[in-house]
């Protein structure tokens, strides 16, 4: 149903509502979100203009974005930004919506990167190029080196890249994993499809009808990629290693780094308390 009113909170009442019958969890949020797409405010300040009226062409685009958001689109391909740690990305279909549990992959690797003595860093499967952006946004020395099999998700990677002026120290190449990757002295980190492919169907609409399937499957396990690419790490000399995992992953994730030579391997916990991200180094 179309919305049909000539206020903020008009509007967004409607809205609410449509949202909320689609079993939208994020109803609140997203609309404040949308109207703050169409009205050029801050989502948290679109409270403060409730009694504002819309334009024909206002209406018209929140009305649009709704539609797409019952359809359980993602906010952010609608609004086509998400934020991340430091940095804003232009994200779309071919890439998966930065989470904020991925924020701790950048920091542990920060740490990592701080702690070794690496040359340089590889973002494997870097997909917007979210985590190799902010490991260069972050530290003005590091130069990373992104790879990702998808030529589409390389596509969005190098407007990010250029929106944030890191052409001169973010090298993006497309890569399966890290073959054909010269390691030597590098800090791998990446972020790899690790859901079982039994699980798949299960997932909120949101991501099973919208995200890339292809960074989402982790194979039957969901280590498939996973092991894939610490095999590739074996004797390549690489002094260090970070990997996000799923749910009950940590542990085997990190014996696949144990046996490839990184014998200093850690857990590290989310927010949430939830086992996030494994890394190791290993002496150069």
């Amino acid at each position: 149903m179309a919305i049909q009113a000539s206020s903020v909170v008009e509007a967004g009442r409607q809205a609410l509502s449509q949202l909320q019958q689609v079993g939208i969890e994020s109803s609140v949020l997203d609309v404040n979100v949308l109207l703050g797409l169409v009205t050029g405010l801050e989502p948290a300040e679109v409270v403060l203009h409730q009694d504002d009226g819309l334009s024909a062409q206002q209406l018209e685009d929140f009305d649009r974005a709704v539609q797409r958001r019952i359809q359980h689109e993602p906010v952010a391909y609608i609004t086509g930004t998400k934020g991340f740690r430091r940095i804003d990305l232009e994200v779309s279909p071919s890439v998966l919506v930065p989470r904020p549990e991925t924020e701790l992959l950048v920091q542990v690797a920060l740490d990592l990167w701080d702690e070794a003595e690496c040359d340089f860093v590889v973002d494997v499967g870097t997909g917007s190029g979210a985590v190799g952006l902010s490991l260069a946004e972050e530290r003005p020395c590091l130069r990373v080196l992104a790879t990702d099999i998808s030529a589409s998700a390389l596509d969005v990677a190098v407007q990010n890249r250029q929106r944030l002026g890191l052409v001169d120290r973010v090298r993006l190449s497309r890569a399966d994993g890290l073959a054909g990757v010269a390691l030597c002295g590098s800090l791998v980190v990446a972020n790899l499809p690790y859901i079982a492919t039994s699980v798949i169907p299960t997932l909120q609409p949101d991501i099973l009808k919208w995200e890339p399937r292809m960074a989402l499957d982790g194979g039957s396990d969901g280590l498939a990629v996973i092991r894939g690419v610490v095999g590739q790490l074996e004797d390549a000399g690489a002094v260090g290693a970070a990997f996000e995992v799923g749910m009950d992953q940590a542990v085997p994730v990190k014996q696949l780094l144990v046996d490839v030579g990184f014998l200093a391997a850690s857990i590290h916990q989310d927010f949430s308390g939830r086992p996030r991200v494994v890394a190791g180094l290993r002496s150069r």
